[in-house]
């Protein structure tokens, strides 16, 4: 996908937990969610804009947020330590709701 048409970027959080040898393992990664005029960007998931009917947030603690996706399938949950209101105003905008 072409940069320069990147209109916002998000880090976001994916928590994988384990047992190995009796031990719980907890490893963090982190991924970022792009927004194209178009399509909406994660690791592991392409989503169409069209498809993508709001985005939201709420905090849970101090230094982390859950920002929802409601797609057509469902929602979508991603965890974020940055604030991402500047993400879900640029979305708002790109699909006219309530800007």
């Amino acid at each position: 996908m072409d940069q320069t048409n990147l209109l916002s970027s998000l880090t976001y959080i994916d928590t994988v937990r384990s047992i190995e040898a009796g031990e719980m393992k907890i490893i963090k990664n982190e991924h970022d969610l792009h927004l194209y005029e178009d399509t909406l960007i994660a690791s592991t998931k392409k989503y169409n804009i069209s498809n993508v009917w709001d985005i939201s947030y709420k905090s849970f603690s101090e230094d982390a947020n859950l920002l929802y996706l409601h797609t057509h399938t469902g929602v979508v949950t991603y965890k974020v330590y940055t604030d991402p209101d500047h993400f879900v105003t640029t979305f708002k905008k790109l699909k006219n709701v309530n800007y």
